[in-house]
């Protein structure tokens, strides 16, 4: 059996001295620190439909115009997770299931974008107001890299994408990686050699270009706001000088853990490249190189040419967002209600199994008395709430991990309906994540006007919190 103190002594000095991860785990076992606690922000767009993720025998839950007057909560252990779900059932214990909650201060006809992860109004095109949760939380566990995102891209030569979900701070969107084979270089690239070091030369090109002529885009009119943004971009080539450097002292250990350069990083097929972000994230988190990721894992435009579907080649998520799933809807598209849901089906079902490998990398590498995902949470969740061209009152979401015992897990839990007595908000979950973070607040983003003096919108969700 591995042991703690085992696995501790067979890493050897080098090892240790490297390592950010081994150098946790050297201080605990001398008993002088605790792992850092780390977030996973997995964001889906066109819905994350309430049929799709309740438990079997609580279909009766999984109407989107459901309407609830009373808070359930059922505990997972005597149920069976949704077909979707089923690579989750070796973490059944660590899995909760929250629907119900809504967040009306979001707009835009296609997702929240900013406001679903700032709990603050951001509708399509509009620039981010204020920093996300997922920003605030970096801060407090701060890596190498403070805070890695990535984005699934419709190119595949595509090497940055400014995120509509995520913001550093006001007017200053979260940079992700669409290139999986940039992010490999930038992250992992000190251990690149032989043919890998030729495509990291023109990965590193490319990248220059790129700078080049995002410089020029922002010097041909020098708004305030614009002038804004390009200090902040700035300052970050100066993040990258001194992020460099310590990524050159880390050679060894970033070898072991890197994963493997393979095909998926340079396909063309969408679904490989999303592969290849879950695996830089999980190498990443495992290194201790960040503490926050934020996927984007697929937008409006993107065709999932990876499944073995005729129709998922020829449309895209926002024309499958167009398609019926329920007998006697009309199709806009010519598809009946049966593809429609078995395209969001094979979907959700894909990302489910993403973030199942992302959580059994995390459950195999030892920590403290147990395992990195004892001190981790991923969220995944839908920018559109449960549906395409959504109202926002119901905001379902799959959390796994209880961060090291902050939440009360292996529950399905759905709250009241929109103003019905008992009825909590999306912004009482974000402030949940902060209360776990050891970051507690009581109130956070905008207040939704829309409901009654008598429904809480302050503080953490008490039926949650552990």
């Amino acid at each position: 059996m591995l042991t703690r103190r085992n696995f501790l002594r067979n890493l050897g000095a080098s090892s240790l001295a490297l390592s950010p991860f081994f150098q946790h785990l050297r201080a605990e076992a001398s008993g002088k620190g605790h792992p850092p606690k780390r977030f996973v922000f997995v964001m889906r767009g066109n819905g994350l439909r309430p049929y799709g993720v309740v438990p079997e025998g609580c279909e009766e839950f999984g109407h989107d115009r459901l309407k609830l007057d009373r808070l359930v909560d059922r505990p997972l252990a005597d149920l069976k997770l949704n077909p979707s779900m089923c690579s989750l059932e070796p973490f059944k214990d660590r899995l909760t299931v929250i629907q119900g909650l809504s967040s009306k201060v979001c707009k835009g006809p296609h997702g929240g974008h900013f406001g679903v992860l700032g709990a603050y109004t951001s509708g399509d095109h509009a620039p981010p107001r204020q920093e996300t949760l997922d920003a605030t939380i970096a801060k407090k566990f701060p890596g190498i890299f403070p805070h890695l995102a990535f984005h699934i891209g419709t190119r595949s030569d595509e090497l940055f994408r400014y995120l509509d979900i995520s913001a550093q701070g006001k007017n200053t969107r979260t940079p992700a990686y669409a290139s999986a084979m940039l992010a490999y270089k930038e992250i992992f690239g000190t251990v690149m050699t032989g043919d890998d070091a030729r495509i990291e030369t023109l990965a590193q090109r490319n990248l220059m270009d790129f700078l080049v002529d995002d410089v020029k885009r922002a010097r041909k009119s020098l708004t305030s706001n614009e002038k804004e943004k390009l200090d902040h971009y700035l300052t970050g080539f100066e993040a990258l000088r001194d992020r460099q450097v310590k990524l050159n002292t880390m050679g060894d250990s970033l070898a072991k853990m890197a994963p493997a350069l393979d095909d998926k990083f340079t396909s063309e097929i969408e679904t490989h490249r999303l592969e290849a972000h879950f695996d830089l994230a999980a190498s990443a988190l495992v290194t201790g190189l960040t503490n926050v990721v934020t996927i984007r894992a697929d937008e409006l435009d993107v065709r999932y040419q990876g499944f073995d579907h005729p129709r998922m080649k020829e449309i895209s998520v926002h024309d499958i967002g167009h398609t019926a799933d329920v007998e006697g809807n009309e199709d806009r598209f010519e598809s009946n209600w049966q593809e429609g849901r078995e395209m969001r089906a094979l979907i959700r079902t894909y990302q489910m199994e993403l973030i199942a490998g992302l959580a059994g990398k995390l459950d195999a590498m030892p920590e403290g008395d147990g395992t990195m995902l004892d001190n981790t949470v991923i969220v995944f969740l839908s920018d559109a709430g449960s549906q395409h061209h959504t109202g926002y009152e119901n905001m379902p979401l799959i959390v796994l991990g209880n961060l090291d015992g902050a939440f009360k897990t292996g529950r399905y839990l759905h709250y009241p309906t929109y103003n019905q007595s008992g009825h909590r908000i999306l912004a009482n979950f974000l402030m949940s994540l902060q209360h776990g973070a050891g970051m507690p607040v009581d109130q956070y983003g905008d207040r939704d006007l829309g409901l009654s003096e008598a429904i809480d919108q302050k503080g953490p969700l008490a039926e949650w919190m552990a």
